[in-house]
């Protein structure tokens, strides 16, 4: 959502006589509500995402009250966070390629100690076969 559609709202105000912010954040603590008087509405904002999540009212849910709460702990997963999902898959992706190179590393170390051994033993090869002594 753009800034423009949170123009007019403000996080200070006095008629949450229901205490919905209080229990928003028990719930999860990045939870906050805005209001606008002008037209009386309210935002349940995402603190981590700064997005809303519900306005109020709507179809369902005329006023600020203990319903909103259940639908949001309904609706809201807690504790989700884009950004953490995003740097817990690119942990992961890193993981992968990290293991990736310490195969790789193995498979070229393993290989490069067995033509050693077979230069040792049977002496150099020109590269075409890779044991001296009749190939793979």
């Amino acid at each position: 959502m753009n800034r423009h559609y949170f123009e007019g709202y403000q996080r200070v105000f006095t008629n949450d006589i229901n205490d919905i912010e209080k229990q928003l954040q028990e719930y999860d603590p990045d939870l906050y509500v805005m209001w606008r008087p002008s037209d009386n509405t309210w935002l349940i904002m995402d603190g981590l995402l700064e997005i809303a999540i519900m306005k109020i009212p709507q179809v369902g849910f005329s006023t600020l009250d203990a319903r909103v709460y259940r639908r949001i702990r309904e609706i809201h997963v807690h504790g989700f966070s884009a950004q953490q999902v995003i740097k817990e898959a690119e942990e992961k992706h890193q993981r992968e390629q990290d293991r990736l190179m310490e195969d790789l590393a193995y498979d070229f170390a393993k290989e490069s100690k067995e033509a050693f051994i077979n230069a040792y033993d049977y002496g150099r090869t020109s590269g075409i076969t890779k044991y001296v002594n009749g190939g793979v």
